[in-house]
């Protein structure tokens, strides 16, 4: 990050080679997604770049407009009148953009998990003609009539609209137990898992921030409608364990994108472990071959 360019970003590979942008999840960090799938694109032959979106990691953390008022947020939603977030999901796809245009790139492969799927989902919708392809991991469309997260998901997001600064320990305990109910006990690896979020908290642990992107989820709009319509390449990749979107999240964002293709992965839950990264990597690399 500079004082011109309020976002950080490293990158891998050779710039000649077409390019995938990795789009992180709420409250991610680039140093969240695993080298294993980082490398294997960018020895595949891509020039992979990662980045922290705002208010996460050490991009630009937009202090400046406060914090956000959760309970007026929520009754004005439930009442169906707009809610203006501080910023949405839809200005974090323009940070793509934006990031592009930092690096004279074109176009690219774009591919995104959780909220970062929703964020590449808007940068494939409002600029069709900067997107190679999209590949969409652990996400939604937004559908209301789709099943909700499980409840010790929906109690911990709860949770997060109130915390305060919390100390390492605290904080990192209580994100150990969220990664324990994402992830299938097959491939929970706490005591790696736990290192790698002391590892983020030290480099950047911002309550505040992770408000304003929680409000701009809560106040994104269902897409099922404009997906429709897309006319760009999409692989969906979704685990059948996954107990923020299930599985039927998956299935449906596959039927309301055109030509799209499905890949369901066994015993996958909301977490990519390095045991699915190889595959992944299979799965983006064959697809954005084709």
């Amino acid at each position: 990050m500079n004082k011109v360019f309020p976002i950080y970003y490293e990158t891998f590979g050779n710039a000649h080679d077409p390019c995938i942008i990795l789009i992180a999840g709420i409250g991610g960090q680039l140093i969240d997604w695993s080298p294993i799938l980082i490398n294997g694109l960018a020895n595949k032959g891509f020039f992979v770049v990662v980045f922290d979106n705002r208010d996460s990691g050490l991009s630009h953390h937009y202090n400046e407009l406060g914090i956000p008022d959760f309970s007026e947020a929520i009754s004005s939603i439930q009442q169906g009148q707009l809610f203006n977030p501080p910023y949405t999901l839809e200005d974090m796809a323009a940070d793509v953009i934006a990031l592009m245009d930092e690096l004279q790139i074109e176009k690219a492969h774009i591919v995104g998990g959780s909220m970062g799927g929703i964020i590449a989902q808007y940068t494939a919708l409002n600029y069709t003609h900067r997107v190679l392809s999209l590949i969409c991991i652990a996400t939604t469309s937004g559908d209301p009539t789709l099943p909700p997260a499980k409840k010790e998901v929906l109690d911990f997001f709860a949770s997060s609209m109130n915390s305060e600064n919390q100390s390492l320990e605290s904080a990192v305990n209580k994100k150990l137990q969220l990664f324990k109910i994402y992830n299938h006990p097959d491939y929970f690896d706490e005591e790696k898992i736990k290192t790698q979020l002391v590892t983020a908290f030290k480099r950047a642990h911002d309550p505040n921030g992770f408000k304003r992107l929680l409000l701009a989820m809560i106040c994104t709009k269902p897409r099922t409608e404009q997906l429709k319509n897309l006319d760009v390449p999409c692989l969906i990749i979704h685990g059948d364990y996954d107990p923020v979107f299930s599985v039927e999240h998956g299935k449906q964002l596959a039927e309301s994108i055109p030509g799209s293709h499905l890949e369901v992965i066994k015993k996958m839950g909301h977490g990519l472990p390095d045991y699915f990264a190889y595959k992944i990597v299979n799965l983006i690399v064959s697809f954005v071959k084709q």
